[in-house]
């Protein structure tokens, strides 16, 4: 595709223009490369230049008949969709418009619109003053009153079929405009194919994605739209009393302007922030002491730590011939990015303050952004889990499965690049790729910015590879969830219930898809045309999409044990639930293997396998089948910490486009093509859950972690708090009830006994199993703590009543003549304060030593999260009712079952925990003078779990990137202060 010459040159460039001609077909391209001929900073760079200096005024390219407005202008306030603009057409382009729009435009045809602050009167007025005054200089005069007062600036649209579906290069060009950094602040680039911001507007013309149209047309026939202009604009103070001057009373509210008529509504807004300062420094010498102990961890990179690109890198738009299986989000933010106000409009948004994304931004992109699943791609937390398992592979002797472990990994957190070369070398068999080892390399890969970096990446070998970089980062991006379609059995397999055919075929990461020109939404009577224009892809409702177990592909995880023989099952299952779950992975592997030709999965096969994460399965053996994932997880109303913004159930339109709620534009489709109607019960995209200290890692550590902190379409810089906001929120409201009965059975003596419900469908916590909550019980009078289980220090390490970590903190101390280390079993009476009660589970590899690998998960000595209501044991009556016997299910269903003490624990059922707290009070204390305080805490990143992970792949770079953000993170004032965050507290007095 390349092998032309290299246009960076501007000497060359300026040859070329000098000898084009000025009109014509043969003008095409004016001299320019199509933007699929170079690298984008490369086209940028010839590019900017033409545009800059004008060059298509010197071809004599065709403009408008003047300069014209794109919507009113009222109140000192444009609502067009566009600044005044003057559109220069190419002559490929004003062949086919006289052709009247039908046919093809031709590659390297060009729309240059000029723009300039509204409304165009002003300009076109004094353009004709100029003239009057003196022709001659008439229009330096004015160029030189555009690029000052006007702020000229340009959007440029370029021909190039090659590009993407919608066939056209988007770029945005300032007078002096820089090539594009991709760095800090991670602005969105100014230059690109399929541009949302662009096409949410353009996918509604009714021909080549632009509204171009003869009656703008300098010496064609017809009148440009005409919109309404008040006067407010007639008070520049450049001018002198008079037309361009007039006097506050003759201007429209007295000259006061839109914004502060909105101010002054608003008067003086609130809206929480839970801001923080990022201070890079140095690691925090207590946090490495702390956790590290005496132990050695990383060495600290600096300066020199990997840093993720920006996330405007992660660009993949539809291709030419029609749409791949997965795409980008930034194909999609322009129209389900939300609107932040006036002159804009309130669209997804809920609007606190006066100014222009001033409050919450609840669009789809908006919100899925800070999620966890909009962040998987770049989880410094996962990476360095990943870097541990391949060390502990390593040290096995079988670093031989790296890939495929890692390629298992990758196909949920990097879900979209992963798939997408599987299905790319797939269909073409003949191409290098390599579809059987997603390698973590991958997500540090990008499309080349310039020819260096395009034969950097040929020369690594790794060229063919950065388009799947660029999906992988987005993690579990729109194009997965709305392309999952249900479990199918294998050819051949015997029948079973919906169910279990998803317990068979569906696990693990391994979904079908629907087609890749469709995505599926939960609504039928949509507007099709817009995306089929921009993308080639036909919005279709399904209600699959509504379905739990469309979740439960990326949640219901069923991995092997490498590390325990092959021939028998592992501890604690029989023969035929060792034998189903082998059989779900085999099914896996089988149906990747005939779909799309890869083995990657078929060496871990030959393990033992478990169920590694269950929270599906936790959600089916509940008594929330009425209740779906997407339901609490995709909330229909909004409530914001203080509780000032309350709504119950959220209406809006779902996404933002040019339709007829838009100013009028000639060549648009028929209004009931393109109008979006209000949705009642809107389900918002923010996926909510506890993990606010991974958010917290990417406020504040955006320029490592490659995302940027100000959302484009809204203005919007609380998208971070946003999210955490929504996780305390589901935290207070919806996570545990506290029932705290205290009563003294006599003097130096309190009984607290502390109740938990569980108010979540699922086991709490629930996910990967390195999760925990724990709770503090705090006895004190006249501000004294008099007696406390489960105090921490500023890290989140449980402490003893000597201020010392417990021996049981880091799972890695084994007391003399014992051969395991000791940890916190689950309790129903706690009378010392040594002993905290902790709901986690824990598992050892097959020598008994505490891990948290995913693929060592041997003994489980301990798991009571609490389970949810309307949990069934497995193999009870009820259970077998419910499930009609079935062996799949039972085999399943068994990873739900806690373990250890929590087993024969009476007070320990579905929903329910109740702790027993005998306090010792210090002599002389009043029990009546004493108050108690249960306060249930969550950690996403307990101490023990960090250890590991700085001291299992210490050299590794993802592991020393996240040593470089934990041990820097500023917790104060955070949600996630001490390194933890509060789930529920409740306090009481004696009797």
């Amino acid at each position: 595709m390349r092998g032309l010459p290299k246009w960076a040159a501007m000497p060359l460039l300026a040859a070329l223009l000098a000898v084009m001609p000025a009109q014509g077909d043969a003008a095409e391209p004016a001299g320019l490369p199509l933007p699929s001929e170079l690298p984008l900073l490369d086209y940028e760079k010839v590019l900017y230049a033409f545009i800059a200096e004008r060059e298509y005024v010197g071809l004599g390219w065709t403009p408008d008949k003047s300069w014209r407005d794109t919507g009113p202008f009222i109140l000192s306030a444009n609502y067009g969709v566009h600044p005044a603009v003057r559109i220069y057409y190419s002559p490929g382009m004003i062949t086919w418009i006289e052709a009247g729009r039908t046919g093809e435009i031709p590659d390297g045809a060009m729309i240059v619109k000029e723009m300039v602050s509204p409304p165009a009167a002003r300009y076109n007025e004094y353009l004709a003053k100029l003239q009057a005054e003196d022709p001659a200089t008439a229009d330096a005069k004015f160029l030189a009153y555009l690029k000052k007062q006007g702020g000229l600036n340009w959007t440029v649209l370029i021909r190039d079929q090659s590009v993407s579906k919608g066939g056209w290069m988007f770029s945005s060009v300032g007078q002096s405009q820089t090539l594009d950094t991709f760095g800090p602040p991670f602005n969105p680039p100014a230059t690109g194919a399929g541009i949302g911001t662009c096409m949410r507007c353009h996918a509604s013309s009714d021909g080549m994605l632009t509204f171009s149209d003869a009656a703008n047309i300098k010496g064609m026939p017809g009148q440009p739209l005409q919109f309404r202009v008040d006067e407010s604009w007639r008070q520049l103070t450049e001018f002198p009393r008079g037309p361009f001057n007039l006097p506050p009373e003759q201007l429209p509210a007295g000259g006061a302007s839109e914004g502060t008529l909105i101010t002054d509504h608003f008067h003086q807004p609130s809206q929480d922030t839970l801001a923080t300062a990022l201070v890079p420094g140095q690691p925090d010498p207590a946090f490495v002491a702390t956790i590290l102990g005496d132990h050695t961890g990383p060495d600290d990179p600096g300066a020199k730590v990997q840093v993720f690109p920006g996330q405007w890198l992660d660009k993949v738009p539809s291709r030419p011939d029609g749409p791949q299986q997965f795409l980008t989000s930034d194909n999609c933010y322009g129209c389900h990015g939300g609107l932040g106000g006036p002159p804009s409009g309130l669209v997804m948004f809920l609007q606190t303050g006066p100014a222009y994304g001033e409050g919450y931004n609840i669009s789809e992109y908006g919100e899925w952004r800070w999620t966890p699943m909009g962040l998987a791609g770049r989880d410094p937390v996962f990476y360095s889990q990943l870097e541990g398992e391949f060390a502990l592979l390593d040290q096995a002797g079988a670093g031989d499965l790296k890939a495929n472990l890692g390629t298992t990994c990758l196909s949920c957190h990097g879900a979209m690049g992963q798939r997408q070369l599987e299905i790319d070398a797939h269909a073409d068999p003949y191409s290098t790729l390599d579809a059987n080892n997603f390698k973590t390399s991958y997500v540090m890969l990008h499309t080349p910015l310039t020819e260096a970096q395009e034969e950097a990446q040929e020369k690594a070998g790794t060229l063919a590879y950065s388009q799947y970089g660029n999906l992988a980062r987005e993690g579990i991006s729109c194009a997965v969830c709305h392309h999952i379609a249900p479990p199918q059995p294998l050819p051949g397999a015997p029948a079973h219930n919906k169910l279990d055919t998803y317990l068979l075929n569906g696990t693990t990461g391994v979904f079908r898809y629907n087609p890749p020109d469709e995505l599926i939404g939960p609504y039928d009577d949509v507007r099709e045309r817009p995306m089929q224009n921009a993308m080639g892809i036909t919005p279709v409702g399904d209600p699959y999409i509504k379905d739990s177990e469309l979740c439960g592909a990326c949640h219901t995880i069923n991995l092997p044990n490498v590390d325990w023989p092959a021939d028998k099952p592992l501890p604690g299952f029989t023969e035929g639930e060792q034998d189903i779950l082998n059989l779900a992975a085999r099914n896996g592997a089988a149906y990747l293997g005939q779909e799309y030709g890869v083995s990657w999965p078929e060496p871990l096969t030959q393990f033992q396998h478990s169920v590694e994460q269950a929270t599906y399965l936790e959600w089916v053996n509940s008594g929330f089948g009425d209740t779906s994932c997407q339901d609490c997880h995709m909330q229909s109303g909004f409530q914001n910490l203080a509780g000032d913004v309350d709504i119950e159930t959220i209406t809006t339109q779902i996404a933002s486009i040019q339709d007829s709620s838009y100013p009028d534009v000639a060549n648009q489709l028929p209004s009931a093509e393109i109008d979006v109607p209000f949705r009642e019960g809107y389900h918002r995209h923010n996926f909510v859950g506890l993990n606010a200290f991974l958010i917290e890692m990417f406020k504040q550590f955006d320029p490592v972690l490659g995302l940027a902190s100000s959302d484009y379409m809204t203005g919007a810089k609380n998208g971070a708090d946003q999210q955490i906001e929504n996780m305390l929120v589901q935290a207070r409201d919806a996570t545990v009830d506290l029932v705290l009965d205290v009563s003294s059975p006599g003097a130096g003596q309190i009984v607290a006994d502390l109740t938990l419900t569980s108010l979540v469908g699922h086991r709490f916590p629930s996910g990967v199993g390195f999760r925990r909550a724990f709770v503090e019980v705090r006895a004190a009078s006249g501000g004294e703590t008099l007696w406390c289980s489960g105090c921490t220090d500023q890290f989140g390490v449980i402490l003893g009543p000597d201020g010392q970590p417990l021996k049981t903190e880091f799972l890695d101390f084994v007391p003399e003549g014992a051969d395991e280390a000791l940890y916190q079993p689950h309790y129903e009476t706690i009378d010392n304060q040594e002993q905290v009660q902790i709901y986690e589970e824990l598992t050892q590899n097959a020598e008994r030593q505490f891990t948290s690998s995913f693929v060592h998960r041997i003994y489980h000595p301990k798991d009571n999260r609490l389970l949810p209501k309307g949990w069934l044991e497995p193999g009870t009556p009820a259970f077998d009712a419910k499930f009609d016997g079935s062996d799949v299910t039972t085999a399943f269903l068994a990873a739900t079952e806690p373990e250890g003490n929590a087993a024969t624990d009476p007070d320990f059922g579905p929903g329910t925990d109740t702790v027993s707290y005998r306090i010792a009070l210090p002599d002389g204390v009043d029990p009546a003078d004493v108050a108690v305080t249960a306060t249930v805490y969550y950690q996403a990143f307990p101490p023990w779990f960090l250890r590991q992970r700085f001291t299992t792949a210490r050299d590794g770079p993802a592991t020393q990137r996240l040593f470089y953000i934990a041990s820097r993170l500023q917790t104060e004032g955070t949600a996630i202060e001490n390194w933890k965050l509060q789930v529920q507290q409740a306090t009481g007095t004696v009797r």
